[in-house]
């Protein structure tokens, strides 16, 4: 385990899921070129995230213009290479569909808006468990800011909410 800032962030194992393991309707694990080989391509290590403030996300049109709401997603674990995230909100989500991210609650990313593609998802009841591959990879992982938040806040009353 490594701590980074407030946030223990533990290296996951990368080991492919078994083609035998059976998922409910609407899961989507793997990229369809992902598919044919049945084997997990990971290019960078994952590291596990205890407890952080979550990002804003909201979807991109074709023309990755920003398209509809932002929503709340909470980060399980991250890499260079993307996040796992998990959402609590209904969203209407399709592989390969590329997202806005808005990383400004995490000053370690250098930056404050950054773009995604949606790899995989497991949708559960509540929850939307995801993974997003960033446009281009991080130099390094980010030291990520905690949140103790009683209430979750809608991210589109913020100011920043208007800005493209």
């Amino acid at each position: 385990m490594e701590r980074q800032g407030n946030v223990l962030m533990t290296p996951m194992e990368t080991s492919p899921l078994p083609a035998t393991v059976a998922f409910e309707s609407a899961t989507l694990l793997r990229a369809e070129e992902d598919e044919a080989s049945g084997q997990e391509h990971r290019a960078f290590e994952r590291h596990a995230v205890e407890c952080c403030r979550p990002i804003a996300i909201r979807r991109l049109d074709a023309d990755r213009q920003p398209s509809g709401r932002w929503f709340l997603a909470d980060i399980l674990d991250l890499s260079e290479g993307g996040f796992c995230l998990l959402a609590s909100d209904d969203q209407s989500m399709e592989a390969g569909q590329w997202l806005q991210l808005d990383l400004r609650s995490h000053p370690g990313f250098r930056q404050i808006r950054m773009q995604a593609q949606l790899r995989w998802f497991v949708r559960a009841h509540f929850a939307l468990t995801f993974g997003v591959a960033f446009a281009a990879p991080l130099s390094e992982v980010p030291t990520l800011a905690v949140e103790r938040r009683g209430l979750r806040r809608d991210p589109n009353l913020e100011d920043w909410a208007l800005e493209e």
